[in-house]
């Protein structure tokens, strides 16, 4: 038996919260990421801090950055498209959601996750968080509902490294992948053992279950698929 089958079959043997700790240790050796070039500061910015030191950062440019283990990643910024995604989910989600314990946020905001060792701070383009109690002023560590809208730059970061850390995170329950080049969204479920769904064309109903509600496609791509918009994904 060659090395590769008995490392086959040993992982075969693990439970999901094992295997999914040493995906989380490959993708931080750094092979599937993607780390976009830094904007210049008045002040350069160490190649490594901590977690503290970045949430404590002031950023006059009004660049967003987000945090893996030390490390700094810039992000570029978001296409009309996929600022209308962005928007159209967040007002569906505060109208729904308004006067209860859970809250949606827009694209800016830190969520900070501990999944395992790891030290995270990203920005999703929009989140839902339900407990108010473990917030403060600079970030949201209990995110319970998560979208992430694919850009070119970043596909393969919001498939792999931020579907695993999101997973590893006790707060959450769905993340949401929407495509901006056609009606798409690809929904992960604890419920359901973070099985993928995909629900596509402006007809079909997504299902958010865990904040119970179902919102036509066609809503949540209002405008956003103009003959203007990228033939390719553009932004952040």
């Amino acid at each position: 038996m060659n090395k590769f089958e008995e490392l086959r079959q040993a992982l075969t043997r693990l439970n999901e919260s094992e295997r999914d700790a040493i995906i989380a240790w490959l993708l931080r050796q750094g092979a599937d990421r993607v780390e976009e070039a830094r904007a210049a500061y008045a002040t350069p910015l160490p190649e490594l801090m901590t977690r503290e030191e970045f949430l404590g950062l002031e950023d006059p440019d009004s660049n967003r950055y987000e945090f893996v283990n030390g490390v700094i990643r810039l992000m570029s910024g978001p296409s009309v498209a996929h600022c209308y995604i962005a928007q159209n989910f967040y007002a569906v989600l505060r109208a729904h959601l308004r006067g209860g314990p859970c809250v949606p946020f827009c694209t800016g905001g830190n969520v900070k996750l501990s999944p395992g060792m790891d030290e995270i701070v990203y920005k999703p383009d929009v989140y839902v968080s339900c407990e108010q109690t473990a917030w403060d002023e600079k970030s949201i560590p209990n995110p319970k509902f998560v979208v992430e809208v694919l850009s070119a730059s970043t596909e393969r970061i919001d498939r792999r490294e931020k579907s695993v850390n999101y997973r590893r995170t006790p707060s959450m329950e769905e993340y949401v992948i929407a495509s901006q080049k056609c009606a798409e969204l690809t929904i992960y479920r604890r419920a359901t053992r973070w099985l993928p769904e995909i629900v596509s064309g402006l007809s079909a109903i997504a299902e958010f279950r865990s904040l119970g509600m179902s919102v036509p496609l066609s809503v949540i791509y209002e405008d956003a698929l103009r003959e203007w918009a990228p033939s390719s994904e553009g932004g952040s």
